[in-house]
């Protein structure tokens, strides 16, 4: 299996001060001005230090028989009914892992350190958006060459996410050189960078991709719920 590394485009991180304010507006109803200019500002400072990376690999996908497993050469994953159920079709899987590098979230720190909590309560939500954007670029990398083939991909779909327990991230990091894209896993599957995003999604001619898949989800505490509702 061999690792291709992304080189990740700063100048198409996805983030504008409105998808935070919108965010914001969720969670506290009106944002003042002040905040505005706040948003806009640690989204400056959240992106010169931000250092992304994007890494994935390219399996073919076998054929099993057992509830809720998924299997590839020399591994099998325990996705649970659901998930395997929205990889169905899948003739490759890949797997994928992506980091905005430890900077935003040591930004976050440091100001909720110095009691800074409105800014550092705000950076760690930009830290949070610039993960995603950076894992739907590599995302969008993968679409791009699936279609090269006339093929199509599935979701992205993360260990912890509906029922795939998170302890199967230790399987899929030992698909990855160690501290791949700079990121490191503890006992516990615990990533750091924090703002750092693993998954799986699938690559087939008869796949299907869902624009949103909140009803299959139960994680009520999701920074993007809302929006996707």
């Amino acid at each position: 299996m061999s690792v291709h590394h992304l080189s990740i485009d700063q100048t198409q991180i996805d983030l504008h001060p409105g998808d935070i304010m919108s965010l914001l507006g969720d969670e506290f109803g009106v944002v003042d001005s002040y905040t505005e200019n706040l948003i806009d500002k640690l989204i400056t400072e959240c992106r010169k230090c931000m250092s992304p990376q994007g890494s994935f690999i390219r399996v073919k996908a076998l054929k099993t028989e057992t509830s809720g497993q998924i299997s590839i050469q020399g591994s099998s994953f325990q996705t649970g009914r659901t998930l395997k159920k929205m990889l169905v079709g899948s003739e490759d899987y890949v797997f994928l892992m992506a980091t905005s590098g430890p900077g935003p979230e040591t930004l976050a720190r440091e100001l909720m350190e110095r009691g800074e909590f409105l800014e550092g309560y705000i950076a760690d939500m930009v830290a949070s958006a610039l993960v995603e954007s950076v894992v739907n670029q590599v995302q969008d990398h993968i679409k791009q060459l699936a279609s090269q083939s006339g093929l199509k991909i599935t979701n992205r779909y993360s260990p912890g996410y509906c029922k795939w327990d998170v302890s199967e991230q230790q399987k899929l990091f030992k698909l990855f050189p160690e501290n791949g894209c700079g990121i490191t896993l503890s006992d516990s599957s615990l990533m750091t960078p924090i703002k750092s995003i693993s998954a799986i999604l699938g690559i087939g001619s008869s796949v299907v991709y869902q624009e949103y898949t909140c009803q299959i989800c139960s994680l009520k505490e999701c920074l993007y719920r809302k929006t996707a509702n």
